[in-house]
């Protein structure tokens, strides 16, 4: 049976994901596609489809680099490979219940008749993109947790919301779907922020704690920020003309 290195989280789930809803709720882009804005669902598919499709090359790219020695002189060989063999396990599970997170997101961009070759990525978007490269496995770890806070909050908006569904031949969006199953046992969050904790050198889970919300928070904040880039894009055909970084950062808190 899987089982975490740590029983308990180090940070407050609830008050995270209450986070990362305020920055939906707040974004202008994700409203509007919500409320069935042809033109806004067009630009959030193509506008984040470089973010899709790069995180999950950059996941693989990154797990295999990971500094296990760390780990292994905190908790033990026997108990890091025992964690990694089962974790490999549980998330291959979920890939196969899942499907792979770009294929769908290409899937339904498809399905409204969107090419996404060659789309390229706006400000915002290539920060995210940077941000997942990062080579400090505690920020790594946060930010693979922050996207799958921001991902179930917009899936849970979305997939709720008639008017965005319509928009889809046979009313269903499945990228939306999968990040809304709920999966018996350990989640990808709990993985990822358990291995966040696993890397931070603070032995005391307060500190632990502290540093980590505020790496997921800074992780809602730029998913805000890039949103207004794609809208901005997409509808305005500019950029950074209609929004300021440092605003959406203020606003969203």
């Amino acid at each position: 049976m899987y089982k975490l290195l740590f029983a308990e989280p180090a940070v407050d789930r609830l008050a995270l994901r209450t986070h990362a809803r305020k920055g939906l709720l707040g974004s202008a882009l994700i409203r509007a596609c919500a409320a069935g804005d042809e033109l806004a669902i067009h630009a959030l598919l193509r506008g984040f489809w470089p973010f899709v499709q790069g995180f999950e090359r950059a996941i693989d790219m990154q797990v295999k680099k990971l500094p296990l020695r760390t780990l292994i002189m905190r908790f033990g060989q026997e108990r890091i490979k025992r964690f990694f063999a089962d974790a490999r396990l549980a998330l291959s599970d979920m890939r196969d219940e899942e499907g792979s997170h770009a294929a769908l997101w290409l899937e339904g961009a498809t399905a409204i008749g969107l090419d996404l070759a060659g789309v390229e990525p706006v400000k915002g978007v290539q920060a995210l993109l940077d941000n997942a490269e990062t080579p400090d496995p505690v920020e790594f770890f946060c930010w693979l947790a922050g996207t799958e806070y921001v991902a179930e909050e917009m899936a849970a908006y979305l997939c709720r919301a008639p008017a965005f569904l319509d928009n889809f031949p046979d009313r269903r969006w499945r990228w939306g779907e999968a990040h809304a199953i709920e999966h018996d046992g350990i989640s990808h969050l709990a993985i990822d922020e358990d291995l966040a904790r696993a890397y931070h050198p603070a032995s005391d889970p307060v500190l632990a704690g502290v540093a980590m919300s505020a790496q997921l928070r800074r992780c809602h904040r730029l998913f805000a920020a890039a949103a207004a880039d794609v809208l901005a894009k997409y509808r305005y055909g500019s950029e950074t003309e209609t929004r300021d970084s440092a605003m959406v950062e203020n606003r969203f808190g």
